[in-house]
């Protein structure tokens, strides 16, 4: 195993360049937190670059602690959401135990906010509804992060929010220290700062404390150790312009009590101003959660006024499908093969048969003639049967058309027989095309008996 060069301020424990295995490369030290060093790598069987955040060194020989954390990786790499930062694997590679992660070509909140201050008000709403949308989509998979804060929200070059360290930085702290205080006291619940306990809940919480700080530049207790009774500073206190709705549900956010905090980050998404979570959901092309449905329901009814307005238009829908549904959506009296036998009986009572080459389609009253009715009826039936028969090729009209229609081909060559039929069986058109060679079946001296097709229109 390579000795690996001792730490230092700016590279980290590894230089750039260095080697992990066969498969990682050192590009340089991204930052360092309390779960440890990160840095940015490239993946050299993939040829795309990572990022790696390294455990403490202690838990490295520690077999319990690899295979919680090998399970916590198994579970938090099904997670696949735009607003959260991908997992991909745990390696323990010469001695170093680590995960590999997306890379993310930006800043964390925490460094945004400290050099720049608060966004504006429109770009903070847009960073506050996609950290919604991710913490919604871990905790619909049974993921609660345990460690929310603005060091763990990064946003990348186009402003686009990623959620990171689901679950794992609150286990590798608990798996070294205290398990009952998991997370950072600065943004952990009372719960949690109390007795360890964790919930969806107290994700909320901290979903709060990063929103107070997203919107005003602040944190609501500068003393991690405030008494949780005591109430929380207005926002408004802070900046003016913060829109009074985002205050509520902050405020909502950081009740002491769990059963008083919104039920899910999607409550807290609808509650943002112009937040409707099931329209963002259907406009990027997710299927809904059956929560998100419920939370969008139980945001408020419609107006009075909409409301009868659009029970009116619903009746009127009702009224124009009575009268015209009828054309538009009544099937066949008959099956095909029942239209067909009539189409052969039609042709043999006038003494023709069918050539070889038959077809037949079942189409919609829209692509006949509007002439065409069946008598029987006030309205032209809603499909027409027609059956055809060539002597030569029954090629359609249109080379590219997939199948042979009413007309194919444009001209009618001898040997042509066509019958189109009403839904009930009824006689609409027919066309028949003696050929020029075959004697017709019955003798052609014998008068053709008009009456029987005439019955049949």
């Amino acid at each position: 195993m390579p000795d690996a060069p001792a730490p230092s301020s700016t590279h980290g424990r590894f230089l750039p360049g260095a080697r992990l295995g066969e498969r990682y490369r050192i590009v340089g030290l991204l930052g360092r937190g309390g779960m440890g060093e990160v840095y940015r790598a490239d993946d050299l069987e993939l040829g795309q670059s990572v990022a790696l955040k390294f455990l403490p060194e202690k838990l490295a020989a520690d077999t319990m602690a690899w295979h919680r954390l090998r399970s916590e990786v198994r579970t938090a790499r099904q997670l696949a959401h735009p607003n959260i930062c991908r997992v991909y694997d745990i390696a323990r590679v010469d001695g170093h135990v680590f995960f590999s992660m997306e890379y993310v070509d930006g800043d964390d909140l925490s460094h945004v906010l400290r050099r720049l201050g608060p966004p504006s008000k429109d770009k903070a709403v847009q960073i506050a509804r996609q950290l919604c949308a991710g913490l919604a989509a871990a905790h619909e998979s049974g993921i609660l992060h345990r460690d929310l804060k603005p060091a763990n929200v990064m946003l990348d070059g186009r402003g686009r929010v990623r959620i990171t360290d689901f679950g794992l930085a609150g286990l590798a702290e608990e798996l070294q220290a205290n398990p009952q205080r998991v997370g950072t006291p600065a943004y952990m619940a009372p719960e949690q700062l109390e007795s360890g306990t964790v919930s969806g809940r107290s994700d909320i919480y901290s979903l709060g404390l990063v929103l107070y700080e997203l919107f005003t530049g602040k944190r609501p207790f500068e003393d991690a150790t405030v008494d949780p009774t005591t109430s929380v500073p207005s926002l408004q206190s802070h900046s003016e312009s913060v829109d009074p709705a985002v205050d509520r549900i902050v405020q909502r956010c950081l009740e002491p009590d769990p059963a008083e905090r919104p039920a899910s980050a999607y409550e807290v998404m609808a509650a943002l101003p112009g937040g409707d979570p099931l329209a963002a959901a259907l406009e990027a092309g997710e299927t809904p959660s059956p929560e998100m449905v419920a939370d969008a329901e139980a945001r408020g009814g419609l107006a009075p006024r909409t409301g009868l307005v659009l029970f009116g238009l619903a009746i009127l829908s009702l009224v124009v499908l009575g009268l015209v549904g009828p054309r538009w959506t009544t099937m066949p009296e008959k099956s095909p093969e029942a239209l067909a036998d009539i189409a052969h009986d039609i042709v043999l009572e006038l003494g023709h048969e069918f050539p070889a080459h038959e077809a037949s389609l079942l189409f919609a009253a829209d692509s006949v003639d509007p002439s065409a009715t069946d008598r029987g009826h006030p309205w032209p039936p809603a499909y027409y049967y027609w059956h055809g028969a060539r002597r030569g090729s029954m090629q359609p009209l249109f080379v590219h058309s997939p199948m042979t229609r009413p007309g194919d081909p444009a001209s009618r060559p001898p040997g042509t027989v066509d019958v189109v039929l009403g839904s009930s069986g009824r006689l609409v058109d027919l066309d028949i095309v003696p050929p020029l060679y075959d004697p017709p079946i019955r003798d052609s001296t014998t008068a053709t008996d008009w009456t029987l097709v005439l019955e049949r229109a």
